[in-house]
Parts: structure tokens; C-alpha cells; sequence
């Protein structure tokens, strides 16, 4: 099969491939030019790619013999990084082999749909130009750990192969302790505690699954595991410290929607009641610390909260609930 530049095309799962990767079938058949799967990975994110009919935004979905992939304004043009220096985002720390950042909520980390040019991608080619060729992939130079595009808080980049290669080996053996803050709506039950239900990708959405019966079987269900304690309580809110021990997309999100508690303004999983007069328009969910050893040597990286987000919390009723033991209070 050949592709042609914009238009349509359609591949067929054969019987070797079943169970392969939707993102690396796709790139034998498109990438006869020898293009990074970097090409394929951003069509599926922008919503071009469909399986038997249905959009498929997931690069790592699972395909089965006789699935039929169809893409859509397929070109053979590599996306170009462009530089953004228009972009602003406050340096926490720099020094020979890191570069931590405060990404505010609102910036992607790097190109995907329609975002191609106002991302930390964008932000770290204009500003350290001398980064480009750090890690395997042009569109996300020194990137090792992502944020959602309205997470705000800590994000750090690597400046070198060799602090690339030994900061993915630590968030993959998951010694880099990382501490969100979170605002949630309702009061949980207990003053801290664990959530361990495994996520799974809802086909065709961008939304996650919390498997909560443990009865249940969904394919593809990756473990993930989030810790939280209040560290304010409020009326009609908490304000958490959580704790994630793996990193699933959305996974504090999903997890704390799961037991009934959703981050503020997270229209995604909270559901109506985030959009209620003054809700704020994105989640209130902010990365707050990152903890690792790097080379030997400790590293500790914290940014405050954000406006949006503190000013929402200073207006709340200051009233805690009555008999709140206030233990996990800091």
C-alpha cells in the first residue's frame, strides 16, 4: 500500500500483527520515507486515526487480525519544532544537567491536534537551543515526564543524554517521589489514605477507566496507585497532598473521581457539577515537589501555587468541619 499526501488511506490488521501497537502498525505503512513514529504518534493525538470506524486518540492501543485502521489528511511532511520565545515560564533551577520549570496550567508539553507552536517543546528549543538533541524525540527535547495541559507545578528537563537516560531510568523504577496539591470537592472520609484501582483507556475518548471492582476484567488495565492526605479542610472542600507511586495518564484524577471526591474544575471527570457559577475553568491540580538523587547528589524542586489556584482556595469558607482532627495539618 502506498499513501498518498492527503487522502485517505486504510491499512487492514493482518494475522502477524494482531497485537501489535496501533502507532507502530500505522508508521510501516505511512513512514516509507523514514520518518520518526513521532509523525504517526501526533496524527493518532490530533484525531486523524480511526479503528473500524471509531476515533482512536490512544498511540499504544492494541490491535486484533482484520481491525481496519483509517487515517485521515495524511501528509509526509515531518512536523517542524518551531521556537516560541514569546512563551514565558519561571526557572526553578538550572545547572549543567537540569532545567526545572513551573509550567503554568493552560501550556501543553509538547506539540499535539492543534498545538504545535505554544509548548514547553516550543519554550525549551527558543531558550536553550543546545537541548535539541537531548532524548529520542526532536518534538520533546529533554523531556522525561509530562503534565496535563492544566496540571500546573514542577516539570524537569534534561539538559545532557547522560542526565536524559538516568532521569527516565528513575521515574521508570519510580525513585522520584513527587508531591501534587489538589483541591477536591467534598470532605473524604478518612484524613489520608491509598486509592489502587488499575486504569484502563476508554476506546475513542481521551478519558481513563478506574477498574473499581476488582471482579472485573478490562483489557490493557495497568496497575496505579495514589496516596493522599487533607492538608486543609473546608465546608464543601479538601485540599489534598497526593502522592502518586506510579504515573498513569490522569491517574490522580481519575482516582480521586473514583472515590467520589473529583478535583475542582476538572470538567472531565467531575462531571455537572463543574460547571456551576464559579467553578474554576480548569483543574485545580498542581505538581508541587519533585524528589530524586541524581549522579549522587539530592535534589529537591518545589513551586508555589499558582494565582488561579491560591486566590480560589483564599476564598473559600475557612471553616473547618467540626471534629476534624487536623493531624495531617503541616
Amino acid at each position: 500500500m502506498t499513501a498518498t499526501e492527503d487522502k485517505k488511506i486504510q491499512v487492514g490488521v493482518r494475522q502477524g500483527d494482531s497485537g501489535r501497537r496501533l502507532d507502530s502498525i500505522l508508521a510501516e505503512s505511512v513512514l516509507t520515507d523514514g520518518k520518526s513514529r513521532t509523525v504517526v504518534r501526533l496524527l493518532i493525538e490530533s484525531g486523524n486515526v480511526t479503528v473500524n470506524g471509531e476515533p482512536q486518540s490512544n498511540p499504544a492501543k492494541r490491535l486484533r487480525y482484520g481491525d481496519i485502521i483509517g487515517l485521515e489528511r495524511y501528509s509526509s511532511e515531518s512536523p517542524v519544532l518551531t521556537p516560541n520565545h514569546d512563551l514565558s515560564m519561571t526557572i526553578l533551577f538550572e545547572n549543567d544537567q537540569l532545567l526545572a520549570i513551573a509550567k503554568p496550567a493552560g501550556v501543553q508539553m509538547h506539540p499535539a491536534g492543534n498545538d504545535l507552536t505554544d509548548t514547553v517543546s516550543n519554550w525549551v528549543i527558543a531558550k536553550r537551543p543546545d537541548m535539541a538533541s537531548v532524548g529520542y524525540d526532536p518534538l520533546r527535547p529533554g523531556i522525561v515526564h509530562r503534565l496535563d495541559r492544566n496540571t500546573s507545578g514542577v516539570v524537569v528537563l534534561a539538559k545532557t543524554p547522560e542526565s536524559f537516560n538516568e532521569l527516565q531510568e528513575l521515574f521508570r523504577a519510580r525513585k522520584v517521589k513527587k508531591t501534587y496539591q489538589a483541591l477536591v470537592l467534598g470532605n473524604v472520609r478518612e484524613i489520608e489514605g491509598i486509592v489502587s484501582y488499575p486504569l484502563a483507556h476508554r476506546t475513542g475518548t481521551l478519558r481513563r477507566q478506574a477498574i473499581v471492582k476488582q471482579e472485573t476484567e478490562v483489557k490493557d488495565a495497568k496497575e496505579a496507585v495514589t496516596e493522599y492526605r487533607v492538608k486543609q479542610r473546608y465546608r464543601e472542600y479538601d485540599l489534598l497532598e497526593v502522592f502518586p507511586k506510579t504515573g498513569r495518564t490522569h491517574q490522580i484524577r481519575v482516582h480521586l473521581a473514583a472515590i467520589g471526591h473529583p478535583v475542582v474544575g476538572d470538567r472531565l471527570y467531575g462531571g455537572r457539577r463543574m460547571k456551576r457559577v464559579g467553578m474554576p475553568e480548569r483543574q485545580l491540580l498542581h505538581s508541587f515537589a519533585l524528589s530524586f538523587t541524581l549522579f549522587g547528589i539530592p535534589v529537591h524542586l518545589e513551586a508555589p501555587l499558582p494565582p488561579d489556584f491560591s486566590e480560589f482556595v483564599d476564598s473559600l469558607d475557612g471553616m473547618k468541619k467540626a471534629g476534624y482532627p487536623g493531624k495531617a495539618l503541616n
